[in-house]
C-alpha cells in the first residue's frame, strides 16, 4: 500500500478533509514521489483486479464443467425415462408393464432430485458471469485510468521542464533588462559628464589661447610703438626724457652737457 493510500485508510471517514489536506500537502512537497506512489497504488489495484478476474474465470469454468456433467446426466436420464415410458405404454404384459412403471417412477424421482441442483448451478453460473463481467469492466476502467495517469505524468513532467526552461529564460531576460537599464542610466550620465568636462576644458583652452593671443598682440604692439621714432619721442617727452632717435641728436645732447 502506498503512503497516500495508507494515509487515507489510517484516517477515519470523519477525517476525510484532514486526509485530503495532508495528501495535498504531501503532493506539493514531493509531487513526483507522491505521483509515483499513487501510480504504484493504481498498478496494485489493477493487479488485484486481474487476479480477481483470473479467480472468477476459474470458478466459472469449474461451475460450467460441473453443470455440463450434471446436465449431461440429466439429459441421459430423461432419455431413459422417455424410453421406459414408451416401453411401458407398449407393453401388453401387465406384470412387465408394472415393473417398467416402477423403474420409471424411480428414474423420474431421481431426475426430479436433480432439477433443483441444475437450477442452482445455472444461477451460480449466471452470478459468476455477472461478477466476471463487472470485474472485467472495472479492470478496463482501471487500466485506462492508469494509462491516462501515466500519460498525464509524462505531460506534467514535460510541462515542468518547459516551465523551468521558461523560468530560466525569463530570469535571463530580466537580468538582461536590468543590465540594459543600468547601462543606459550609467553610460548616459557618464557620457554627459565627460562631454561637459570636455566642453569646459575646450572653453578654458580657448580662453587661455585668446588671452595669450591678446598678450602677444599687446607685446607686439608695444614693441612696434617703441620702434616708431615719433612715438618714442612722444613717450620720452611724456616721461620727461628727451628722445634720442638719431646719432646727431645724441651728439648734440652730449655737447650740451659740456
Amino acid at each position: 500500500m502506498s503512503l497516500l493510500s495508507f494515509t487515507k485508510c489510517f484516517i477515519s471517514s470523519g477525517g476525510e478533509q484532514a486526509a485530503t489536506a495532508l495528501t495535498t500537502a504531501m503532493v506539493k512537497l514531493a509531487p513526483e514521489t507522491a505521483t509515483a506512489a499513487e501510480l504504484k497504488n493504481m498498478e496494485g489495484d489493477l493487479d488485484a483486479a486481474g487476479q480477481l478476474i483470473s479467480r472468477l474465470q476459474r470458478e466459472l469454468s469449474d461451475e460450467r464443467h460441473a453443470y455440463d456433467a450434471i446436465n449431461s446426466r440429466y439429459t441421459q436420464m430423461m432419455g431413459a425415462a422417455e424410453h421406459l415410458q414408451q416401453q411401458s405404454d407398449a407393453e401388453p404384459d401387465q406384470a412387465k408393464k408394472t415393473a417398467l412403471q416402477a423403474s420409471l417412477a424411480t428414474l423420474v424421482a431421481r431426475i426430479e432430485e436433480m432439477v433443483p441442483e441444475l437450477d442452482q448451478d445455472k444461477k451460480d453460473i449466471a452470478s459468476t458471469q455477472a461478477l466476471l463481467t463487472d470485474a472485467e469492466t472495472a479492470y478496463q476502467a482501471k487500466a485506462t485510468a492508469l494509462t491516462e495517469a501515466k500519460s498525464k505524468l509524462v505531460r506534467a513532467r514535460q510541462d515542468m521542464e518547459h516551465a523551468g526552461i521558461e523560468e530560466q529564460r525569463a530570469a535571463q531576460r530580466a537580468e538582461t533588462a536590468r543590465a540594459v537599464a543600468g547601462l543606459s542610466a550609467s553610460s548616459g550620465s557618464g557620457i554627459n559628464v565627460a562631454l561637459d568636462a570636455m566642453t569646459r576644458t575646450a572653453t578654458q583652452t580657448r580662453d587661455r589661447a585668446a588671452a595669450l593671443d591678446m598678450k602677444a598682440k599687446a607685446l607686439t604692439g608695444a614693441k612696434a610703438a617703441e620702434d616708431d621714432p615719433v612715438i618714442a619721442a612722444a613717450m620720452a617727452e611724456a616721461a620727461g626724457k628727451p628722445a634720442t632717435t638719431t646719432v646727431a641728436d645724441r651728439l648734440a645732447a652730449l655737447q650740451q652737457r659740456q
